[in-house]
This record gives C-alpha cells, structure tokens and sequence, in this order.
C-alpha cells in the first residue's frame, strides 16, 4: 500500500467491506491520507511530517467514524508517538501476525523464531522468499522480535 498515492486502495476496500474496521498508529504514517483516498475526497486533515525531527504532527483530534458504504465504516484516530507491546512474549509473536498463522506449523522445529533458522527448516521464511508473506512485514516481525528479546533478557537476567 502507498497510501499518498492511493496504490492498494481498491484491494483495502474489498478487505474493509462489512466492517467497522479504525485506523491507528503513530502521526504521520499516512492514516487521514488513507481515509481520504477511500473516499476520493478531503474528509480529514492530513499532516506533514516534521523536518526538524521527522516524526508526525497530531492534526487528527478526535476519533471520526466515517460511513464508507452500507454496512462499511471506518474510524480515524489521532496518532500516537509511543506504542508499547511489551505484553507480548517474543516467543509467541509470530502468532501475532496473520499472514504468518497458515506457516507456522510447517516449520521444522517448535518454537522456530523465523530469524535464526536455515531457511530449510523455516516456513515463515520460505514463505517471504517466494512472496507469499510481504518483504516488509516480515522485516517488523524481526524489529519487533529483537526488541521484546532485549526486553525479556533485561527484565529477567
């Protein structure tokens, strides 16, 4: 999805369909932009991105919930500058990934981590080689990973 340009729109709209789905993250990662490409018009401010510390600017206040369609409504939220997941065990965080899920259990070892593995042993990353599971996804998956294992040694070592 390139959500400044409306790539990716039409196949969201199929996946938004019949749902009352909110769009949340941190400010400036393209939500209002998101919304407003679904509707193909200005229904919420869009910010720009900070040049002194390239982050986000909140423009969105308020929590609006917009009717996309019948039976279709989509909510925007005002960004965040912090997200802490730290609830989630590093081991257990590929179950946190959807697209993982029909994967996991093809995985040679249980408790396979997906980072450490040969790619022999590892569906997940089988998977991300012949593009069934996106480049991107699986390179937060790792982000995310590492830091909740930094996290965890800290708490209990």
């Amino acid at each position: 999805m390139e959500a400044k340009n409306g790539v990716g729109i039409d196949i969201l709209k199929k996946y938004l369909k019949d749902n009352i789905t909110v769009f949340s993250g941190n400010s400036g990662v393209g939500k209002s932009t998101i919304v407003n490409n679904l509707f193909n018009e200005i229904k919420t401010e869009e910010g720009e991105i900070s040049k002194k510390n390239k982050r986000g600017k909140n423009t969105t206040t308020a929590v609006t919930l917009y009717e996309l369609e019948k039976n279709t409504y989509i909510a925007d939220t005002p960004g965040f500058s912090t997200f802490d997941i730290s609830e989630i065990d590093h081991t257990n965080l590929d179950k946190e990934f959807k697209e993982f899920l029909p994967y996991i259990a093809n995985c040679k070892y249980v408790g396979c981590s997906h980072i450490y593995e040969d790619i022999s042993e590892c569906a997940i990353k089988l998977a991300v080689k012949e593009n069934k599971i996106e480049n991107q996804r699986y390179d937060n998956y790792r982000k995310i990973y590492e830091e909740l294992k930094e996290k965890y040694k800290r708490r209990f070592n």
